[in-house]
């Protein structure tokens, strides 16, 4: 049963980082190819660094929380 339980978080702690990658690459690429191909007219520059910087960090505390799910997983192994 201890061996589901570890499998179970191996499998979550990749779906975050899964998930960590996504907000990374839709708030870094997606922000930067919008403005590069014009913006509305109330969208400035440092809004969209902001987003960008937003994005990447939620990412990495997602990225974090996964590794904590495999220390976990360590720890009772």
């Amino acid at each position: 049963m201890v061996e589901v339980n570890q499998e179970g978080r191996r499998l979550s702690a990749t779906w975050l980082n899964t998930i960590a990658s996504g907000v990374v690459s839709a708030g870094t690429c997606g922000s930067l190819l919008a403005y590069s191909l014009g913006t509305l007219p109330g969208i400035s520059g440092l809004q969209v660094l902001a987003i960008s910087a937003v994005s990447v960090l939620t990412g990495a505390v997602l990225h974090l929380l996964a590794r904590a799910l495999l220390s976990a997983t360590d720890r009772e192994g």
